[in-house]
């Protein structure tokens, strides 16, 4: 049986980190037939989503170099009306550990020019 990670997010906007209440937030993982949709959240008025539980390897299958790497990677977007949509690419869920993920989103009203942008940030493995 898999171990289990944990997934909170918090979505905001400015400097200010102001909570985005009702955005839409996607939890998607690569699969052998394509992507695999592990959970859609919708952020509470804090700008945060209930916690999601994501299967990742045991902790014993990576103690050693050589052995499959300790944590699954999924893909997160963030999708709200009045703002740009983020994807952050690779986060990284470990065993055991829970993955708190911030994500800034940026208004469509400071960028008119722009129509259905999406700002995409991958996330580099760790070097374990």
């Amino acid at each position: 049986m898999p171990a289990s990670g944990f997934l909170n997010v918090r979505v905001f906007a400015s400097n200010a980190q102001l909570p985005i209440a009702g955005a839409t937030v996607s939890i998607t993982q690569a699969a052998q037939t394509g992507t695999r949709l592990l959970a859609v959240r919708l952020t509470d008025e804090s700008g945060r989503i209930s916690t999601v539980r994501i299967d990742t390897p045991e902790k014993s299958e990576s103690l050693s170099p050589g052995l499959p790497i300790p944590f699954t990677s999924v893909d997160v977007t963030v999708d709200h009306p009045d703002y740009t949509r983020a994807l952050l690419e690779n986060v990284q869920i470990f065993p055991g550990i829970v993955t708190q993920q911030n994500v800034e989103l940026i208004p469509l009203s400071a960028r008119p020019d722009v129509h259905n942008i999406t700002d995409v940030v991958n996330t580099t493995a760790q070097g374990l």
